[in-house]
């Protein structure tokens, strides 16, 4: 998959593309040849990409071989105000695909960015004004006048004796601008079109002053939807397959094998925008070894199909680096996956599996994991669940399922987007040992769990039932045993903890007797359900247990439900 120059010697693209820094100075770099030129302009970003354009002696050329899309992100980072000189370069088919990126609010043309659209068109010089306007879609040209303009007289006024009396005559057509700002920025766009392009402008009037607004505004529409569809932004019903769930178990790479991608813009070189933030990890790894055109078109419009999922600016280069790094983390699951640590198997997969199936295999998996996290939320132990695994399933039942980060690093909280099959596999193992708690409250530890709404804890330390947490429930049915009473998670009284203290406590942890036997007890009960009583007598030994014989004040003993009143 890596590419070649035209010696046939292979290249060796690497992530300088996420980077860069200025290979050489203008001069140096009008020395070299085209095609190496255009691949620095390809892998530099920002104000780098834009001073290496104009720097260039054939600048133009270089504009004409850049995908639309690149040149309209170039143009959005560095704010269209500051691209005056980069528009001018622009081609018609170009500067129409910054329209139908920018302009739409829905299905409707937006009045302001379409007139900071045509102001900035008027600073490129009448001669690119006038092509760009003789050149571009008709509907969307005469939509953009509509805006701004009412027609009131037209080719009649030619034969009108006073029109001539009085001067008119030289306008033509007599109209109404929808405001003063409009009336100066239109006004010189159509005086332009008057003097350079008359018969398009008699058109153009016609056009405007005849056709009903609903349907020209549907034909440019649909007319903008078939150009963005062959940029490869779908149709957002359509795109909302990018999100629909595959079954990981029955997911095979040989039965996704792809052909070819093709681009959608011809003469033009593949798209390096969304190389502007290092993926890393193993897609990285991959991505540094270089990438074919195909494959740059292919992940290009899978990008833009979750963008247009999502409904995000396409403009903003901060959503779109957001876009990038949603896709690098699924492909990059799903490799994982797909590979383990056979690196050649995983570039195997990359090569031949389309990235969208990889895309929503990655998103599947963690997926998996959300159905099972809504199963826990729905049972009456979630109201108990303790903090940590409450902030699991929080994060898992998102509308796109989030790591909460505890279960990778349990120094941390939060939660962020998955990045690794390893923290998947970490949350799986996280809702095991949650599953293993539900089944141990359902009536295995010998009480039924408290109904919330009905306990009653007056007088007691917690005071309210959602302040409390199932390894609250379970150590103080522990306490109560240890105590000589039956294994329920009643309150005892506050006295007794001196005494609950000498039985519990050794060396400041937990007797390792009663460990061992607590652990074997809960594990015999449910699989896994050891494993939730060491995180309970965990607590123990870190709170309870930590403490001196004359610091048990109950109101600082965590994990038990104290009485007062006795």
């Amino acid at each position: 998959m890596t590419p070649k120059d035209p010696s046939g010697r292979p290249e060796k693209p690497s992530l300088s593309l996420v980077s860069p820094a200025p290979r050489r100075a203008s001069e140096a770099g009008n020395a070299l040849t085209f095609e190496e030129r255009l691949r620095d302009v390809r892998q530099a970003v920002g104000k780098q990409k834009y001073r290496l354009i104009l720097a260039a002696r054939d600048a133009e050329e270089l504009v004409r071989r850049l995908p639309s899309q690149e040149v309209y992100l170039l143009i959005k980072e560095l704010g269209i105000e500051d691209c005056i000189e980069l528009l001018a370069l622009a081609t018609t088919e170009q500067m129409t695909t910054f329209f139908d990126l920018d302009l739409w609010r829905g299905q409707s043309l937006a009045a302001r960015p379409t007139l900071e659209w045509l102001a900035m068109l008027l600073e490129t010089g009448e001669e690119k004004v006038a092509a760009t306007a003789t050149e571009m879609d008709f509907e969307l040209l005469t939509l953009m006048m509509r805006q701004f303009i009412t027609i009131t007289r037209g080719l009649e006024s030619l034969t009108d004796e006073d029109a001539l009396a009085d001067g008119r005559s030289d306008r033509i057509y007599e109209m109404d601008f929808a405001d003063s700002e409009s009336a100066k920025i239109v006004g010189y766009f159509l005086d332009i079109l008057y003097r350079r392009e008359r018969d398009f402008y008699l058109l153009l009037m016609e056009a405007v002053r005849n056709e009903t607004g609903a349907e020209i505004e549907e034909a440019a529409f649909t007319a903008r939807g078939a150009r963005l569809q062959d940029r490869g932004f779908p149709e957002p019903f359509e795109a909302l397959g990018v999100y629909a769930y595959l079954d990981p178990a029955r997911f095979s790479p040989e039965s996704r094998a792809k052909v070819p991608f093709q681009p959608g813009e011809e003469g033009v070189a593949a798209p390096g925008f969304f190389l502007a933030r290092a993926p890393g990890r193993l897609l990285g790894e991959i991505l540094s070894r270089g990438l074919e055109p195909d494959a740059c078109w292919e992940l290009t419009y899978l990008i833009n199909k979750t963008m247009i999922a999502e409904r995000v600016d396409v403009g903003d280069v901060e959503q779109v680096s957001e876009a990038m790094g949603e896709v690098y983390r699924y492909l990059n699951i799903a490799l994982e996956y797909l590979a383990g640590p056979d690196f050649e198997k995983a570039l195997h997969c990359f090569d031949t599996c389309y990235f969208e199936y990889l895309f929503r295999l990655g998103l599947s998996l963690t997926l998996d994991l959300k159905k099972r996290a809504e199963t826990i939320r729905a049972t009456p132990q979630a109201f108990y669940l303790d903090a940590p695994f409450r902030a699991l399933v929080d994060a898992l039942c998102r509308k796109r399922p989030r790591l909460y980060i505890g279960a990778v690093d349990a120094a941390r909280a939060g939660e962020r987007p998955f990045a690794t099959l390893e923290e998947v596999r970490a949350c799986d193992r996280w809702l095991a040992r949650l599953e293993a708690q539900v089944l141990l409250f359902d009536g295995r530890l010998g009480f039924a769990l408290p109904d919330p709404g009905s306990w009653d804890l007056e007088g007691c330390i917690p005071a309210r039932a959602e302040d409390l947490a199932l390894s609250d429930l379970f150590l103080t049915a522990l306490a109560n045993q240890l105590l000589g009473r039956d294994f329920t998670p009643a309150a005892f009284p506050a006295k007794e903890l001196e005494r609950l203290w000498e039985l519990v406590a050794e060396g400041g942890g937990v007797r390792p007797r009663l460990r061992d036997e607590t652990l074997a007890w809960a594990q015999a009960l449910v699989a896994g359900g050891g494993d939730f009583a060491g995180y309970c007598l965990d607590l123990w030994a870190e709170g309870f247990c930590a403490l001196g014989r004359a610091a048990l004040d109950p109101r600082f003993v965590g994990g038990l439900i104290l009485r007062l009143d006795d």
